[in-house]
């Protein structure tokens, strides 16, 4: 079935972010089960939770979100644009009342040779994915990589 609304959208060439539908099927976990999920994928970050419930979706329908949004299409601009740029950004995008309950945010990571800030995403069934806002991959978190703040 076709989304009117993206179709219209590609026609009339406006701002897809603001037109996308809502994310389906939308289940929910309180704050206590999203820090115990959280923590049990990064142990040693510190968790920082602004509700007290966070809907979640599937990851094929946060990636249908994310062939619409235009974040991973800006230049890379080091100081300026960079990864916390485009992980703020993408979370911005999401902030929308269709979006913005679910169980998304960012990570600062430490990374083979320095820090690298990305996103995260809870999916229904409770995998943590990471989210790289400059390149749209949706994946589990590298045995490399030590985040250590997650904001959600």
């Amino acid at each position: 079935m076709i989304d009117v609304r993206e179709w219209l959208c590609g026609i009339l060439k406006c701002n897809k972010q603001n037109v996308i539908s809502p994310p389906n099927p939308l289940d929910e976990f309180n704050a206590s089960e999203v820090n115990s999920m959280l923590q049990a994928e990064f142990p040693k970050a510190q968790i920082l939770l602004s509700d007290g419930y966070y809907k979640t979706t599937t990851k094929k329908e946060l990636e249908r979100y994310l062939k619409y949004d235009l974040t991973d299409t800006w230049d890379y601009i080091p100081e300026y644009f960079d990864c916390d740029d485009s992980s703020y950004s993408l979370m911005g995008h999401l902030s929308n009342p269709d979006w913005g309950c679910l169980a998304f945010g960012i990570v600062w990571t430490k990374v083979p040779g320095g820090a690298h800030a990305v996103n995260c995403f809870i999916s229904n069934s409770g995998i943590v994915y990471i989210v790289e806002p400059q390149n749209d991959k949706v994946f589990k978190c590298p045995v490399d990589w030590e985040p250590y703040l997650i904001m959600m």
